[in-house]
């Protein structure tokens, strides 16, 4: 019984650590939440501002 439970919680990590990642945590994502902070928090204009995507 224990190790049908090892068994599948050590299955359960790995497909865990497999899957998609958040969009949020993608390279692209990182930039664009970056971006869209700096205008709304950062006080800059998106007219003066490049957009780098």
């Amino acid at each position: 019984m224990k190790k049908a439970i090892g068994l599948l919680l050590a299955v359960s990590v790995l497909v865990g650590a497999c899957g998609p990642k958040s969009y949020y945590k993608t390279k692209e994502g990182k930039r664009k939440q970056k971006y869209y902070n700096e205008i709304q928090f950062g006080g800059k204009s998106a007219a003066t501002m490049k957009k780098k995507f």
